[in-house]
């Protein structure tokens, strides 16, 4: 078996960084505590990455590409699954409320925290995807401003969610407001 080539170490690297980060749910770490959490050093973490901002911008680079992957999966289990919009809402947040996701949930939380804080590469990047967000939001509900309300509305239950751990109350929060808007706008 041949060494990996420099890229594809790196690659492997930022891969196994990310897991890392989404299991703690955070990017906070320093570089040695992350360097010791994937069996390796962090002189080789500077090494390939010259800094620990470097090896985070290339983490959250990965994240986008991972939480696209997840969007798009969470997004086609849900409509294959159901009949209607408000059956794809509620399949796709019992599968957002999974244990499986929390790690996920916790880090883009951590993330809107460094945007709260200013981080303007981080607010970027949420901003992507929002955007990605509301555009599947808006293919599946063919409404933008719907589309929009309900990203609002997966926020604040995701936030919810985290700190407590009820994933009832978001259900119901989804459940109110398709029922409202079904009363705004019938079929």
């Amino acid at each position: 078996m041949s060494r990996p080539t420099e890229p594809q170490k790196k690659a492997e690297l930022v891969e196994k960084c990310l897991e890392v980060a989404i299991e703690a749910g955070a990017l906070d770490a320093s570089i040695n505590a992350i360097a010791k959490r994937i069996g390796t050093s962090g002189r080789m973490l500077v090494y390939h990455f010259g800094s620990k901002q470097e090896l985070e911008r290339q983490v959250i680079a990965r994240l986008e590409v991972r939480l696209r992957e997840q969007l798009q999966s969470l997004q086609n289990t849900a409509v294959a699954d159901a009949d209607t919009v408000a059956e794809s809402l509620l399949a796709m947040w019992q599968q957002f409320t999974t244990p499986d996701m929390q790690g996920w949930l916790k880090l883009t939380m951590d993330l809107n925290l460094r945007a709260m804080q200013g981080d303007a590469e981080t607010q970027q990047f949420l901003e992507r995807e929002t955007q990605q967000w509301i555009e599947s939001l808006t293919a599946l509900t063919g409404d933008e401003a719907v589309a929009r309300s309900l990203f609002h509305l997966f926020q604040g239950a995701t936030l919810d969610f985290l700190t407590t751990g009820n994933a009832q109350r978001g259900e119901q929060s989804i459940k109110a407001f398709l029922a409202t808007l079904k009363s705004v706008h019938p079929e």
